[in-house]
């Protein structure tokens, strides 16, 4: 199984981009442009007798932007895309008052072994 917390900012590294697990960066003040990432679900898709030989994992990553985040998007997609992994879903989340970020969500399928 792939260590996710290690796999994950390895696909996204090209970006140049803070990619932190299920949180947002540490410091003083919150980068422009980040991404954050957790596993929503993990099942076994392939078994034999007891053994799970194959397991669907279901990672959800989250796109904060100040600004239009149109191409990031976009570059997240392919590189995702590139390393195995299908989109399944892609949605924005509302924007409140207040907020400083914008948040795009897009969900990701893989098979891991």
């Amino acid at each position: 199984m792939r260590d996710l917390f290690v796999h994950i900012p390895t696909i996204l590294e090209p970006l140049g981009l803070s990619v932190v697990f299920n949180g947002i960066p540490t410091g003083s003040e919150k980068p422009n442009q980040f991404i954050t990432f957790l596993e929503v679900s993990a099942k076994p898709n392939f078994e034999i007798g007891e053994k799970e030989i194959e397991t669907e994992r279901i990672i959800q990553l989250h796109v904060w932007s100040v600004s239009s985040y149109h191409h990031l998007v976009e570059s997240i997609k392919q590189l995702m895309e590139k390393a195995g992994y299908e989109r399944v879903l892609e949605y924005d989340v509302p924007y409140e008052e207040g907020e400083s970020h914008f948040n795009r969500v897009l969900q990701f399928v893989f098979f891991d072994d």
